[in-house]
């Protein structure tokens, strides 16, 4: 059997992606500020909990919840309520700001060596994210819950603090291995560092299993562009898009200039 399709509730993005994202695969939206990666990631999120009655859960690193359920709602998307249903969880980690840098230390991360004795291995992702009833993990709590759909935006807001590239790429693998192993399909947004020929590919871009790119040209246009999509074809031609009162709506069959 072939990979099953998640339909994505993006206007255009699912023609662009023959069906869909491939069923439990980690996706990374990458963009500068402005380019609507939250939007993205909430409308796929409001799409699976309202039309396919999924259970699904955004981690936050950037803001509070009831400032997002207040942004969302002006698309029409009702997060509260889907709380209130049970479809919907809203995990805010956005207090890691202010976590003291040596709190993340690689030296407490993976197994130690102790007077001839290893430590059991401590997950940085545990000590990002608070503990959940019954001592509970974050990737235990979500995997337990049964969400099929997960957002974690965004990992930007917390590899600033590994100035090392060896550091950074152990904290992205080890918060994106806990996930991936939930089974659910996630969606990890990441600041743009730059754009175009001068983009420098960043460690989360090799870890995951696909990569859309977000941008906003010097026109004033949008474009969406899905770099890599392990386990099915796609259109990697950069396309049009636009953020309305809906939501964000892809225009797979124009191109970017086109009038």
């Amino acid at each position: 059997m072939g990979i099953g399709k998640v339909d994505t509730g993006i206007t255009g993005l699912d023609t662009m992606l023959q069906g869909g994202f491939p069923e439990g695969r980690m996706i990374l939206m990458t963009g500068g500020p402005g380019t609507g990666k939250t939007i993205f990631c909430a409308q796929f999120l409001n799409y699976g909990a309202t039309q396919n009655g999924v259970k699904t859960v955004y981690i936050s690193l950037d803001e509070t919840k009831n400032h997002f359920f207040e942004e969302m709602l002006t698309f029409g998307w009702d997060f509260k309520e889907l709380e209130q249903d049970g479809r919907f969880t809203f995990i805010d980690a956005s207090d890691v700001r202010r976590i003291p840098a040596q709190a993340f230390q690689t030296t407490q991360i993976g197994e130690l060596p102790v007077s001839g004795k290893k430590l059991a291995r401590v997950r940085l992702i545990d000590k990002i994210f608070k503990t959940f009833e019954g001592g509970r993990s974050i990737d235990r709590f979500i995997g337990d819950i049964g969400a099929q759909r997960v957002v974690l935006d965004s990992i930007s807001g917390l590899t600033f603090r590994f100035p090392k590239a060896w550091e950074k790429r152990q904290a992205i693998l080890d918060i994106m291995e806990a996930l991936n192993d939930i089974g659910a399909t996630c969606l990890i947004t990441s600041e743009a560092v730059s754009i175009g020929e001068e983009r420098q590919v960043q460690p989360e871009e090799y870890l995951s299993q696909g990569v859309i790119q977000l941008q906003t040209l010097g026109t004033g246009e949008r474009s969406v562009r899905i770099l890599k999509m392990r386990g099915t074809e796609v259109d990697s031609i950069p396309r049009p898009y636009k953020i309305g009162k809906t939501g964000i709506e892809i225009y797979p069959d124009q191109n970017i200039y086109q009038t």
